[in-house]
Protein backbone atom coordinates (compact mmCIF):
# COMPACT_ATOMS: atom_id res chain seq x y z
CA UNK A 1 0.00 0.00 0.00
CA UNK A 2 1.36 3.54 -0.97
CA UNK A 3 2.18 5.99 1.94
CA UNK A 4 -0.46 8.26 0.05
CA UNK A 5 -2.99 5.70 0.64
CA UNK A 6 -1.69 4.46 3.83
CA UNK A 7 -2.30 8.76 4.93
CA UNK A 8 -5.59 8.72 3.38
CA UNK A 9 -6.81 5.58 5.14
CA UNK A 10 -5.11 7.21 8.51
CA UNK A 11 -7.02 10.31 8.14
CA UNK A 12 -10.66 8.66 7.08
CA UNK A 13 -10.26 6.60 10.33
CA UNK A 14 -9.66 9.58 12.35
CA UNK A 15 -12.75 11.47 10.49
CA UNK A 16 -14.79 8.03 11.68
CA UNK A 17 -14.07 8.40 15.01
CA UNK A 18 -14.53 11.97 15.91
CA UNK A 19 -18.29 11.55 14.39
CA UNK A 20 -18.19 8.22 16.25
CA UNK A 21 -17.30 10.23 19.63
CA UNK A 22 -19.85 12.92 18.27
CA UNK A 23 -22.81 10.44 18.10
CA UNK A 24 -22.18 9.78 21.89
CA UNK A 25 -22.44 12.96 22.50
CA UNK A 26 -26.20 13.34 20.49
CA UNK A 27 -27.44 10.07 22.04
CA UNK A 28 -26.49 12.08 25.32
CA UNK A 29 -28.28 15.06 24.88
CA UNK A 30 -31.23 13.00 23.53
CA UNK A 31 -31.02 11.25 27.05
CA UNK A 32 -30.88 14.15 28.71
CA UNK A 33 -34.27 15.50 26.86
CA UNK A 34 -35.78 12.33 28.13
CA UNK A 35 -34.61 13.03 32.04
CA UNK A 36 -35.59 17.07 31.62
CA UNK A 37 -39.06 15.43 30.87
CA UNK A 38 -39.67 12.94 33.68
CA UNK A 39 -42.12 14.15 36.35
CA UNK A 40 -40.65 16.98 38.55
CA UNK A 41 -37.96 16.98 36.79
CA UNK A 42 -37.87 20.32 35.51
CA UNK A 43 -40.14 21.39 38.46
CA UNK A 44 -37.71 24.35 39.91
CA UNK A 45 -38.51 27.37 39.88
CA UNK A 46 -36.41 28.83 36.85
CA UNK A 47 -34.57 32.54 36.80
CA UNK A 48 -36.66 35.20 34.86
CA UNK A 49 -36.17 35.38 31.28
CA UNK A 50 -35.97 38.60 29.05
CA UNK A 51 -36.50 37.58 25.41
CA UNK A 52 -34.35 40.04 22.77
CA UNK A 53 -35.28 40.70 19.46
CA UNK A 54 -32.93 42.91 17.38
CA UNK A 55 -34.40 43.97 13.64
CA UNK A 56 -33.16 46.18 10.90
CA UNK A 57 -35.36 46.70 8.18
CA UNK A 58 -37.88 43.47 9.12
CA UNK A 59 -41.78 44.66 8.58
CA UNK A 60 -42.49 42.29 6.24
CA UNK A 61 -41.39 38.91 8.62
CA UNK A 62 -41.68 40.64 11.92
CA UNK A 63 -45.50 39.93 12.56
CA UNK A 64 -45.22 36.19 12.85
CA UNK A 65 -42.92 36.50 15.54
CA UNK A 66 -44.30 38.97 17.18
CA UNK A 67 -47.42 37.27 17.77
CA UNK A 68 -46.00 34.03 18.20
CA UNK A 69 -44.55 35.95 21.25
CA UNK A 70 -48.04 37.16 22.55
CA UNK A 71 -48.79 33.95 23.16
CA UNK A 72 -46.03 32.98 25.44
CA UNK A 73 -47.21 30.56 28.21
CA UNK A 74 -44.45 31.81 30.65
CA UNK A 75 -46.76 35.01 31.77
CA UNK A 76 -43.46 36.32 33.26
CA UNK A 77 -41.06 36.81 30.72
CA UNK A 78 -40.40 40.15 29.81
CA UNK A 79 -39.20 41.84 26.09
CA UNK A 80 -36.53 43.62 24.95
CA UNK A 81 -36.37 44.95 21.16
CA UNK A 82 -33.88 46.90 19.52
CA UNK A 83 -34.74 48.82 16.55
CA UNK A 84 -31.43 48.89 14.10
CA UNK A 85 -31.42 51.53 12.31
CA UNK A 86 -34.33 50.80 10.23
CA UNK A 87 -35.98 53.05 7.62
CA UNK A 88 -39.29 51.02 7.31
CA UNK A 89 -41.96 50.18 9.49
CA UNK A 90 -40.02 48.08 11.76
CA UNK A 91 -40.24 50.60 15.02
CA UNK A 92 -43.71 51.58 14.55
CA UNK A 93 -44.59 47.42 14.98
CA UNK A 94 -42.15 47.08 17.85
CA UNK A 95 -44.16 50.04 19.52
CA UNK A 96 -47.61 48.64 18.34
CA UNK A 97 -46.54 45.35 20.46
CA UNK A 98 -45.19 47.17 23.63
CA UNK A 99 -49.13 48.84 23.35
CA UNK A 100 -50.58 45.06 24.39
CA UNK A 101 -48.02 44.76 27.12
CA UNK A 102 -46.43 47.64 28.31
CA UNK A 103 -45.66 47.01 31.94
CA UNK A 104 -43.48 43.67 30.01
CA UNK A 105 -41.72 45.13 26.82
CA UNK A 106 -39.50 47.91 26.43
CA UNK A 107 -38.24 48.77 23.17
CA UNK A 108 -34.52 50.78 22.35
CA UNK A 109 -33.22 51.97 19.62
CA UNK A 110 -29.52 51.73 18.46
CA UNK A 111 -28.66 54.29 16.63
CA UNK A 112 -24.83 54.22 15.85
CA UNK A 113 -22.44 51.33 14.47
CA UNK A 114 -19.49 51.51 16.51
CA UNK A 115 -15.99 51.02 15.02
CA UNK A 116 -15.16 48.04 15.75
CA UNK A 117 -18.86 46.06 15.93
CA UNK A 118 -21.42 45.36 13.52
CA UNK A 119 -24.75 46.79 13.92
CA UNK A 120 -26.02 44.07 14.95
CA UNK A 121 -23.33 43.39 17.77
CA UNK A 122 -23.88 47.18 18.83
CA UNK A 123 -27.96 46.62 19.03
CA UNK A 124 -27.38 43.12 20.94
CA UNK A 125 -25.22 45.24 23.42
CA UNK A 126 -27.88 47.83 23.86
CA UNK A 127 -29.92 44.72 25.15
CA UNK A 128 -27.27 43.40 26.94
CA UNK A 129 -26.96 46.71 29.06
CA UNK A 130 -30.58 47.70 30.28
CA UNK A 131 -31.87 43.73 30.90
CA UNK A 132 -33.58 42.98 33.92
CA UNK A 133 -33.57 39.34 33.72
CA UNK A 134 -31.53 36.97 34.79
CA UNK A 135 -31.44 34.89 31.06
CA UNK A 136 -31.42 36.78 27.53
CA UNK A 137 -33.32 34.56 25.46
CA UNK A 138 -32.45 35.73 21.75
CA UNK A 139 -34.28 35.06 18.34
CA UNK A 140 -34.35 36.52 14.75
CA UNK A 141 -37.49 38.63 13.37
CA UNK A 142 -37.74 36.06 10.94
CA UNK A 143 -38.54 33.27 13.28
CA UNK A 144 -41.65 31.94 14.73
CA UNK A 145 -41.25 30.33 18.02
CA UNK A 146 -43.22 27.83 19.81
CA UNK A 147 -45.95 28.64 22.91
CA UNK A 148 -43.88 27.18 25.48
CA UNK A 149 -40.49 28.25 24.18
CA UNK A 150 -40.00 31.02 26.82
CA UNK A 151 -40.44 28.44 29.87
CA UNK A 152 -39.01 25.54 28.36
CA UNK A 153 -35.22 27.28 27.84
CA UNK A 154 -35.09 28.95 30.63
CA UNK A 155 -36.53 26.09 32.96
CA UNK A 156 -32.57 24.63 32.13
CA UNK A 157 -31.44 27.86 33.70
CA UNK A 158 -32.86 26.43 37.15
CA UNK A 159 -29.43 24.57 37.54
CA UNK A 160 -27.20 27.32 38.37
CA UNK A 161 -24.31 25.83 36.79
CA UNK A 162 -25.91 26.54 33.82
CA UNK A 163 -24.64 29.61 31.10
CA UNK A 164 -25.77 28.87 27.87
CA UNK A 165 -28.19 27.17 26.65
CA UNK A 166 -28.84 25.93 22.60
CA UNK A 167 -31.99 25.15 21.05
CA UNK A 168 -33.07 23.36 17.92
CA UNK A 169 -33.77 25.39 14.58
CA UNK A 170 -36.02 24.09 12.08
CA UNK A 171 -37.37 25.38 8.62
CA UNK A 172 -41.22 24.48 7.21
CA UNK A 173 -40.84 21.45 4.30
CA UNK A 174 -42.44 23.46 1.54
CA UNK A 175 -42.42 23.03 -2.53
CA UNK A 176 -39.10 22.50 -4.56
CA UNK A 177 -36.01 20.96 -4.10
CA UNK A 178 -34.38 24.33 -2.27
CA UNK A 179 -36.95 24.47 0.16
CA UNK A 180 -36.61 20.32 1.18
CA UNK A 181 -33.14 20.63 1.35
CA UNK A 182 -33.36 23.89 3.72
CA UNK A 183 -35.45 21.58 6.23
CA UNK A 184 -33.12 18.56 5.98
CA UNK A 185 -29.77 20.16 6.24
CA UNK A 186 -30.54 22.72 9.22
CA UNK A 187 -30.85 20.13 11.57
CA UNK A 188 -28.38 18.50 9.96
CA UNK A 189 -26.10 20.94 10.78
CA UNK A 190 -27.38 21.80 14.53
CA UNK A 191 -26.11 18.12 15.14
CA UNK A 192 -22.72 19.39 14.65
CA UNK A 193 -23.23 22.15 17.63
CA UNK A 194 -25.39 19.52 19.78
CA UNK A 195 -22.14 16.77 19.88
CA UNK A 196 -20.21 19.04 21.39
CA UNK A 197 -22.75 19.92 24.24
CA UNK A 198 -23.21 16.05 24.68
CA UNK A 199 -19.24 15.74 25.59
CA UNK A 200 -19.24 18.66 27.52
CA UNK A 201 -17.97 21.53 24.85
CA UNK A 202 -19.27 23.75 22.96
CA UNK A 203 -18.18 25.17 19.67
CA UNK A 204 -21.29 26.48 17.68
CA UNK A 205 -24.29 27.59 17.77
CA UNK A 206 -27.48 29.63 15.66
CA UNK A 207 -28.18 32.91 17.60
CA UNK A 208 -32.07 32.61 16.59
CA UNK A 209 -32.46 30.57 19.54
CA UNK A 210 -29.95 30.55 22.15
CA UNK A 211 -30.29 31.37 25.56
CA UNK A 212 -27.81 33.24 27.94
CA UNK A 213 -26.99 33.72 31.40
CA UNK A 214 -26.94 37.34 31.74
CA UNK A 215 -24.10 37.55 34.42
CA UNK A 216 -22.29 35.49 31.77
CA UNK A 217 -22.84 37.82 29.07
CA UNK A 218 -21.86 40.76 31.55
CA UNK A 219 -18.15 38.80 32.48
CA UNK A 220 -16.96 38.84 28.69
CA UNK A 221 -17.75 42.29 28.34
CA UNK A 222 -21.02 41.53 26.09
CA UNK A 223 -20.18 42.00 22.18
CA UNK A 224 -18.01 45.04 22.93
CA UNK A 225 -15.52 43.00 24.85
CA UNK A 226 -15.41 40.21 22.17
CA UNK A 227 -15.08 42.37 18.74
CA UNK A 228 -16.25 42.65 15.56
CA UNK A 229 -17.64 39.32 14.14
CA UNK A 230 -19.77 38.14 11.45
CA UNK A 231 -20.86 35.29 13.45
CA UNK A 232 -21.33 37.26 16.87
CA UNK A 233 -23.60 34.24 18.22
CA UNK A 234 -20.83 31.56 17.99
CA UNK A 235 -18.25 34.19 19.06
CA UNK A 236 -20.73 34.95 22.75
CA UNK A 237 -20.62 31.16 23.26
CA UNK A 238 -17.38 30.22 22.81
CA UNK A 239 -16.09 33.06 25.16
CA UNK A 240 -18.61 32.52 27.88
CA UNK A 241 -16.96 28.28 27.61
CA UNK A 242 -13.44 29.98 27.65
CA UNK A 243 -14.47 31.74 31.06
CA UNK A 244 -14.71 27.79 33.11
CA UNK A 245 -17.70 29.29 35.20
CA UNK A 246 -21.07 27.72 33.30
CA UNK A 247 -21.50 24.86 31.29
CA UNK A 248 -23.66 24.96 28.12
CA UNK A 249 -26.91 22.90 27.62
CA UNK A 250 -28.77 21.87 24.77
CA UNK A 251 -33.22 21.58 24.78
CA UNK A 252 -34.21 19.85 22.12
CA UNK A 253 -37.72 19.32 22.58
CA UNK A 254 -40.67 20.40 19.93
CA UNK A 255 -41.44 23.36 22.74
CA UNK A 256 -38.20 24.81 22.73
CA UNK A 257 -37.58 24.48 18.46
CA UNK A 258 -37.36 27.43 16.77
CA UNK A 259 -39.07 27.48 13.33
CA UNK A 260 -37.10 30.23 11.19
CA UNK A 261 -37.77 31.28 7.25
CA UNK A 262 -36.34 29.61 4.08
CA UNK A 263 -34.02 31.34 1.92
CA UNK A 264 -36.04 32.14 -1.41
CA UNK A 265 -33.54 31.77 -3.68
CA UNK A 266 -29.85 29.86 -4.30
CA UNK A 267 -27.87 33.06 -4.35
CA UNK A 268 -29.12 34.12 -0.99
CA UNK A 269 -28.89 30.54 -0.35
CA UNK A 270 -24.88 30.61 -1.12
CA UNK A 271 -24.52 33.91 0.67
CA UNK A 272 -26.11 33.06 3.84
CA UNK A 273 -23.47 29.95 4.02
CA UNK A 274 -20.32 31.70 3.19
CA UNK A 275 -20.83 33.86 6.07
CA UNK A 276 -21.48 31.02 8.32
CA UNK A 277 -17.93 29.78 6.95
CA UNK A 278 -16.28 31.75 7.07
CA UNK A 279 -17.07 32.73 10.87
CA UNK A 280 -15.73 28.59 11.47
CA UNK A 281 -12.75 29.67 9.16
CA UNK A 282 -12.02 32.85 11.59
CA UNK A 283 -13.21 31.50 15.10
CA UNK A 284 -11.60 33.14 17.44
CA UNK A 285 -10.64 29.58 19.42
CA UNK A 286 -8.20 27.07 17.89
CA UNK A 287 -10.22 24.14 18.74
CA UNK A 288 -12.96 25.34 16.65
CA UNK A 289 -10.54 26.33 13.83
CA UNK A 290 -8.52 23.14 13.72
CA UNK A 291 -11.31 20.73 13.56
CA UNK A 292 -13.25 22.72 10.53
CA UNK A 293 -10.24 23.27 8.54
CA UNK A 294 -9.40 19.62 8.94
CA UNK A 295 -12.54 17.40 8.69
CA UNK A 296 -14.84 20.14 6.54
CA UNK A 297 -12.06 22.21 4.52
CA UNK A 298 -10.22 19.33 3.15
CA UNK A 299 -10.88 16.12 4.19
CA UNK A 300 -14.49 16.37 3.10
CA UNK A 301 -13.59 17.85 -0.47
CA UNK A 302 -10.83 15.52 -0.73
CA UNK A 303 -13.12 12.66 -0.66
CA UNK A 304 -15.39 13.52 -3.12
CA UNK A 305 -12.34 14.92 -5.78
CA UNK A 306 -10.49 11.32 -5.37
CA UNK A 307 -13.59 9.32 -6.07
CA UNK A 308 -12.74 8.58 -9.72
CA UNK A 309 -9.14 6.90 -8.41
CA UNK A 310 -11.77 3.76 -7.71
CA UNK A 311 -10.98 3.46 -11.58
CA UNK A 312 -7.63 2.60 -10.58
CA UNK A 313 -7.64 1.56 -6.91
CA UNK A 314 -10.81 0.03 -5.67
CA UNK A 315 -9.73 0.95 -1.90
CA UNK A 316 -9.82 4.62 -2.59
CA UNK A 317 -14.34 5.04 -3.06
CA UNK A 318 -14.43 2.51 0.32
CA UNK A 319 -12.09 5.21 2.36
CA UNK A 320 -13.97 8.51 0.49
CA UNK A 321 -17.73 6.39 1.65
CA UNK A 322 -16.09 7.41 5.30
CA UNK A 323 -17.34 11.24 5.05
CA UNK A 324 -21.19 9.62 3.76
CA UNK A 325 -20.97 7.25 6.52
CA UNK A 326 -19.85 10.26 8.99
CA UNK A 327 -22.02 12.84 8.36
CA UNK A 328 -24.87 10.27 7.81
CA UNK A 329 -24.29 9.29 11.19
CA UNK A 330 -25.79 13.11 12.32
CA UNK A 331 -27.93 12.66 9.76
CA UNK A 332 -29.97 9.63 10.76
CA UNK A 333 -29.77 10.68 14.81
CA UNK A 334 -31.50 14.15 13.65
CA UNK A 335 -34.30 12.07 12.62
CA UNK A 336 -34.80 11.29 16.34
CA UNK A 337 -35.87 14.54 17.39
CA UNK A 338 -39.72 14.95 18.83
CA UNK A 339 -41.72 16.62 16.52
CA UNK A 340 -39.92 15.50 13.19
CA UNK A 341 -41.86 13.53 10.88
CA UNK A 342 -39.73 10.59 10.51
CA UNK A 343 -41.25 8.91 7.49
CA UNK A 344 -40.62 11.80 5.23
CA UNK A 345 -37.52 12.51 6.47
CA UNK A 346 -35.71 8.88 6.13
CA UNK A 347 -37.20 8.81 2.68
CA UNK A 348 -35.55 11.63 1.42
CA UNK A 349 -32.51 11.03 3.38
CA UNK A 350 -29.88 9.51 1.03
CA UNK A 351 -30.10 12.16 -1.56
CA UNK A 352 -30.05 15.31 0.58
CA UNK A 353 -27.20 13.55 2.49
CA UNK A 354 -25.33 12.91 -1.02
CA UNK A 355 -25.88 16.64 -2.04
CA UNK A 356 -25.00 17.87 1.45
CA UNK A 357 -21.49 17.01 0.73
CA UNK A 358 -21.04 18.15 -2.40
CA UNK A 359 -22.97 22.19 -1.51
CA UNK A 360 -20.69 21.55 1.42
CA UNK A 361 -17.80 21.27 -0.28
CA UNK A 362 -18.70 24.26 -2.75
CA UNK A 363 -19.40 26.76 -0.15
CA UNK A 364 -17.03 26.30 2.24
CA UNK A 365 -14.01 26.53 -0.38
CA UNK A 366 -15.77 29.71 -1.85
CA UNK A 367 -15.51 31.03 2.13
CA UNK A 368 -11.58 29.88 2.23
CA UNK A 369 -11.24 31.30 -0.94
CA UNK A 370 -12.36 34.88 0.44
CA UNK A 371 -15.34 35.39 -2.42
CA UNK A 372 -17.44 38.20 -0.91
CA UNK A 373 -20.56 37.93 0.66
CA UNK A 374 -23.16 40.41 1.82
CA UNK A 375 -24.50 40.34 5.13
CA UNK A 376 -26.76 43.76 7.08
CA UNK A 377 -26.59 45.89 3.64
CA UNK A 378 -22.60 45.59 3.85
CA UNK A 379 -20.26 43.67 1.42
CA UNK A 380 -17.59 41.82 3.23
CA UNK A 381 -14.97 39.22 2.55
CA UNK A 382 -13.24 36.64 4.36
CA UNK A 383 -14.13 38.78 8.18
CA UNK A 384 -13.34 41.82 6.87
CA UNK A 385 -15.07 44.93 5.24
CA UNK A 386 -14.91 45.69 1.64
Amino acid sequence: MSPLLIGYAAASLAVLLLHAAGCVGLVRVLLAERRFRRPGAGAAVHPSVEIVVAARNEEATLPGLLAALTRQTDRTCTFILVDDRSTDKTPMLFERFRATMPSRVRVLASTAEPEGLTGKQAALDCAIDSARGDVLLFTDADCVVPDGWAGEMGARFSDPSVGVVLGRVRLPEDRGFLDRFQAFEQPLINQYNFAPVGLGGAFGCFGNNMAVRREAALAVGGFRGLGWSVTEDATLLTAIRDLGRWKVAAAVSADSAVTTSAKPDWPSYVNQHTRWNVGAIHARDWQTRLVYLLVIVLYLPLTLVLLPLGLLDWRVPVLSLTSFVSVGSFGLLAGLYPGVDRPRYYLRFLPHLVFFLFFYSFVTWRAVLARPFEWKGRKLRAGRRD
